[in-house]
């Protein structure tokens, strides 16, 4: 892919299974004491929309599977899938704690879903890359595909301190434009697209320090070769409400549009 370089892939690869095995997605332990200034998408309850007792659903990049344990309840069937050993191993030690009964955790990858053409009623990928084709493939006829991503402008104030980030020199839409390109390529119907840019403000510094050395915002974040950066982000940015910063998202609700009318 044009967006990343060989060895950032790899990078993000090794990273992603070193949280999978320590956190999954689960940022519970901040998100109840950020405060946020503006509005923010709710993939639950976005999802849950086009979710019923009948319907199979499919979540690429389950991470944890915690947004997905969410959901299923709503499902008649609910699979998630991850290309990381370390992330399915949480996801199934999550599932068991829930005692859910209708979900699968597949070791899989999105470029390759291990399923038969047509089997999912609704497909959803929440900040996780997706290959286009394959969602087709494996949706229904009038089959809904949603994802929630990352805008490559999210913690930009803190990218620029830093002089370094994911997505760092790429334009702010670039990702979105991209993914809609696609999906209209492939004769999706786009029935709802948005973007959204919240201010957040995080607690104390220790909470940056987790966010960073736990998400890929500030690719090989190193707590003390990168001190000098964490100093000017505490000086400039702090607050009485906490650490300043911004969330960048975006929404894509689309459908797979029947054969016969294409």
């Amino acid at each position: 892919t044009k967006f990343f370089k060989p060895w950032k892939l790899i990078y993000y690869e090794a990273f992603y299974n070193k949280v999978g095995s320590i956190i999954g997605w689960d940022f519970s332990k901040i998100s109840r004491r950020k405060k946020t200034v503006g509005k923010e998408y709710n993939h639950l309850e976005i999802i849950k929309k086009y979710v019923n007792k009948k319907t199979k659903i499919l979540d690429i990049g389950t991470g944890g599977g915690e947004k997905l344990l969410k959901i299923a309840p709503y499902a008649n069937e609910a699979y998630g899938i991850d290309k990381s050993v370390s992330m399915i191993k949480t996801a199934r030690n999550n599932l068991k704690k829930s005692g859910l009964k209708n979900v699968k955790l597949i070791l899989a990858d999105s470029n390759n879903i291990p399923f038969n053409d047509e089997y999912f009623d609704v497909v959803f990928c929440i900040h996780a890359p997706f290959e286009v084709k394959e969602v087709k493939r494996v949706l229904k006829n009038n089959g809904i595909f949603i994802t929630l991503q990352v805008g490559y402008k999210d913690k930009n104030n803190i990218q620029e301190v830093f002089g370094r980030g994911q997505g760092f020199e790429a334009k702010l839409d670039e990702l979105m434009k991209r993914y809609l390109g696609e999906l209209k390529n492939n004769k999706f119907r786009i029935i709802k697209k948005g973007k959204l840019n919240t201010v957040e403000y995080y607690a104390n510094m220790e909470d940056i320090i987790f966010l960073l050395s736990n998400t890929p915002i500030i690719p090989d974040f190193n707590v003390k070769k990168d001190n000098k950066y964490l100093d000017i982000l505490a000086k400039k940015y702090s607050s009485k409400k906490g650490i300043k910063t911004n969330a960048s998202r975006f929404l894509i609700i689309s459908k797979k549009i029947l054969r016969n009318r294409l």
